[in-house]
């Protein structure tokens, strides 16, 4: 008997574990088997950008669809009678007539004084002279004192005097793009805002997850996101937020994710689907954050090696115009080069395009022609009042040139002309490409590759820096070798 009882205790005492581990297993296999489910790609942050002054809106500095950085000047507000008060107080600050008055005037009261006591020690003078003398000299000590606190009061002044002429201009709290103009020059601004700011690097994925996976996600767990058209490809994206509290009538709760977009190739907005990875899955075997289209040769991690022979030679082709003649060029060079390396350099000549309608003769036929565009419901257009296109009619700016040809040929559709100007801005890059060579080989040959590209000024120059290269350990490289086209 007291052999059962001990039996049914231990059975007791374990049930709680039993129960914890199926929950845990419970919890896995419904982590694993969660189908894809729907998400909306949203702005990191939305800034509606307003002003601590009212005025009136002199000029916007930027456009609608631009990109900005953090403490980019973005408007400025009507500002002459600021500027007047600075300039006002910049005369006070530099006035230094008082001081100089007040430094003469103590100096004579110290050698008077010094002269009177002299006078006073062989009683030549009596002592109700020197007590006069010495109270003159005292104020005129503190006059000096107080002509130099007037000098500095005058300076804080002149920097109050700066601070509120700051106030009317606006810059950018945020790097990201203009969304939307409220206000255009020369109207007022009151208590509602001028125009609306949105970062977009990181984006933020809103998944509605149902409440039977509660649990089964956590903080700084992996998913693939894939956009719906036009956009294609796999993200990777990594979980920030996951409600404690469900919406009981719908039976679901809220996950955000956090999706880089350093590059800005995805727009927010978009619809999506979300595949959440299981928690143990290892980095390696998830999809690298950005599209991946299939590789035409096999990029491999190549393992620590031996020190490379010194005598090997690598040469530097470029710099390229894009990815795409990059690979050109590397599909001459088999039999040539051991491995490849492809460096991106920054520089200022990103480009975009704006949409620009048919000239007008007067900035009263361009009203006209707005009038029109929105009497078939086309409102998205804005007239420039300054600068090289001042007095034409802005119809967007645009990344994609491809998408910039789709609104004129909407817009030709609608018998409004247009005409496409590029425009350069921020900054891009520049594509090198390190080639090392084969033992046997002591010059590359690029006659195939310029005769690919329709270019005959192809030149190669040695590799910089090329006793520092990045060991093949920590470099992704092609083994071109025995690459077959």
């Amino acid at each position: 008997m007291s052999i059962w009882m001990s039996y049914a205790k231990r059975r007791a005492a374990l049930a709680p574990v039993a129960l914890l581990a199926a929950c845990l297993n419970s919890s896995m296999a419904l982590a694993e088997d969660l189908d894809e489910l729907d998400c909306v790609i949203e702005p990191h942050v939305v800034i509606d950008l307003s002003s601590r002054v009212d005025g009136i809106v002199e000029t916007m500095e930027v456009e609608r669809g631009e990109l900005i950085e953090k403490g980019q000047v973005l408007v400025r507000l009507e500002s002459s009678v600021e500027q007047a008060a600075v300039a006002q107080a910049q005369v006070r600050a530099d006035a230094m007539a008082e001081v100089l008055a007040s430094n003469v005037s103590a100096e004579f009261a110290q050698r008077r004084n010094d002269r009177i006591q002299e006078l006073h020690d062989s009683q030549a003078v009596s002592t109700d002279q020197l007590d006069e003398i010495k109270t003159e000299y005292e104020l005129s000590r503190l006059q000096r004192q107080r002509a130099a606190e007037n000098q500095l009061i005058a300076k804080l002044e002149l920097r109050q005097a700066h601070e509120i002429l700051n106030r009317h201009t606006l810059r950018s709290p945020i790097r990201g793009i203009v969304v939307q103009h409220y206000l255009a020059p020369g109207e007022a601004v009151e208590e509602q805002p001028i125009m609306r700011l949105a970062q977009i690097d990181p984006l933020r994925v809103e998944v509605i997850v149902p409440v039977s996976a509660f649990g089964t996600i956590q903080v700084g767990q992996r998913a693939i996101m894939r956009p719906e058209s036009p956009m294609d490809g796999e993200y990777q994206a990594t979980v920030t937020i996951v409600d404690g509290v469900a919406d009981a009538s719908s039976g679901t709760f809220r996950v955000r994710l956090g999706l880089p977009n350093k590059d800005y190739s995805l727009p927010s907005g978009l619809r999506c689907r979300v595949k959440f990875l299981p928690r143990d899955t290892p980095p390696e075997e998830t999809v690298a954050a950005g599209p991946v289209p299939p590789p035409r040769y096999e990029m491999v991690k190549t393992a620590a090696m031996p020190a490379e022979p010194t005598d090997r030679i690598c040469r530097t082709i470029g710099p390229i115009a894009n990815a795409s003649d990059a690979e050109r060029i590397m599909t001459t060079l088999t039999g040539q080069a051991t491995q490849l390396r492809l460096r991106v350099e920054s520089q200022s000549s990103a480009e975009s395009y704006l949409l620009l309608a048919a000239p007008q003769p007067t900035l009263q036929d361009s009203r006209a022609l707005t009038e029109k565009m929105q009497a078939v419901g086309f409102n998205d257009f804005y007239i420039f009042w300054r600068g090289p296109h001042k007095g034409r009619i802005s119809l967007g700016v645009y990344r994609n040139k491809v998408y910039a040809e789709e609104r004129r040929t909407l817009l030709a559709g609608l018998g409004f002309a247009s005409e496409l100007v590029p425009r350069t801005e921020g900054d891009s890059s520049r594509l090198w490409l390190d080639v090392e060579l084969l033992p046997r080989i002591a010059s590359l040959d690029l006659a195939a590759a310029g005769e690919m590209l329709g270019k005959d000024d192809l030149a190669t120059s040695p590799c910089e820096n090329d006793d520092n290269r990045e060991p093949p350990g920590q470099t992704l490289a092609g083994n071109l070798a025995t690459a077959q086209n």
